[in-house]
């Protein structure tokens, strides 16, 4: 991210700077952060910045596909006021996670129960380019762990990434991402950092690459171990407890705590893997069942135990564990930010109110209703 001083405004108005682009989504209408927002060309806060530095609109009109069709990126916008603050690359990876994570496992859960495709399912689709305008706003710079490099606009090819294709960004999950949101603000612009929000982002940005195509068209059954892995990870830094180990021993809880929509899904009635312990395994919900599953495929890919394609999608079920882990991580967040339509409902004698409530109730449930629905589809039947 780039940092500079505060622009001049004749009418007072906040002014923002572009920080990254992504050119393998595009929105209609800005993802608004307060402070940080995802934005389409055509906002006015990137217009009133390509008029004041013209050749950032040159840059935005440059990238295209593979085919050379143009394309129209989205832009990370921040506010001026608190570039200071947000100068450094985490706090805006951090912010693409949540935003990632806040449609990933929705569009997954979607394309499991409704066996459809066209959603934005990999995490690719965020990848911030390389290539930015410099502090001086002429030049264009790149500093990756590969490279440091300077060119020019007029030089310019942007593409999209070729193994998927731009897709529109039109699905959130609303009351996931403002619970990020908020712990996004806390962390980065608060004036001190607590541990759980540290393991929180640290869990999204595993999460972040867990979610990512596994390879290419050279994808093997040994990708998806990988990525298996990746994610019982993000579980077990998202309930680590600091001062002892994480494990399936924290992991659960974080399911447990969740109220559930679909009593075949939150009923106590599955007989989870508990590892080495000796003692009976105690019946949980069905989430600890699925993730005691992808938990052993993970040991029997990292340790090099013997594996076939059954671990992660075991005979007969209709999804495979690699697909609706990221349901699980839904739910996992759900546990962990305490994520629940917390308002009071009002009287039964105020029905307009009521049905205000109710309709406000299973907006905000929906998107769990159908994380829970996509596990269904990983039992045996």
């Amino acid at each position: 991210m780039r940092s500079r001083g505060n622009r001049s405004n004749l009418n007072g108005a906040s002014t923002w700077t572009p920080a990254a682009i992504l050119p393998n989504i595009s929105v209609r209408e800005a993802i608004e952060g307060e402070v940080i927002a995802l934005t389409p060309r055509a906002d006015t806060r990137v217009q009133t910045f390509c008029a004041a530095y013209p050749k950032f609109a040159a840059l935005l009109s440059r990238f295209t596909d593979a085919f050379r069709v143009p394309l129209d990126p989205a832009i990370v916008m921040v506010r001026d006021d608190v570039l200071s603050e947000l100068s450094h690359v985490e706090p805006l990876a951090s912010f693409r996670d949540l935003l990632a994570l806040s449609v990933i496992p929705y569009c997954r859960s979607m394309s499991v129960v409704y066996q459809n495709i066209g959603r934005i399912s990999y995490s690719n689709s965020f990848w911030l380019y390389p290539w930015m305008l410099g502090k001086d706003n002429e030049h264009l710079v790149a500093t990756t762990p590969a490279m440091t490099a300077l060119h020019v606009v007029e030089e310019f090819h942007g593409q999209s990434s070729p193994e998927l294709p731009q897709m529109q960004l039109s699905e959130l999950d609303a009351p996931l991402f403002d619970a990020l949101l908020r712990r996004w603000k806390r962390h980065y612009l608060g004036k001190r950092q607590r541990w759980l929000d540290r393991a929180l982002f640290r869990s999204l940005n595993m999460a972040m690459q867990a979610a990512q195509l596994p390879a290419g068209i050279d994808t093997t059954l040994y990708d998806l171990g990988r990525t298996a892995a990746l994610w019982v990870s993000a579980f077990e830094i998202l309930a680590h407890p600091r001062t002892a180990s994480s494990g399936l021993h924290s992991v659960y809880p974080l399911f447990e705590r969740v109220t559930y929509r679909d009593r075949n899904v939150g009923r106590r009635r599955y007989c989870a893997y508990m590892g080495r312990s000796k003692r009976p395994s105690a019946r949980r919900p069905l989430p600890c069942w699925l993730y005691g599953r992808l938990y052993q495929a993970r040991c029997k890919f990292l340790h090099g135990s013997p594996v076939q394609a059954s671990l992660l999608h075991p005979k007969n079920a209709k999804a495979s564990l690699f697909w609706l882990a990221s349901s699980l991580y839904r739910l996992a967040l759900t546990g962990f930010l305490d994520l629940a339509f917390k308002r009071r409902a009002p009287g039964l004698n105020e029905s307009e109110r009521l049905g205000e409530h109710i309709a406000a109730d299973m907006k905000f449930y929906k998107f769990q209703e159908i994380a829970e629905r996509a596990l269904l589809r990983g039992r045996r039947t």
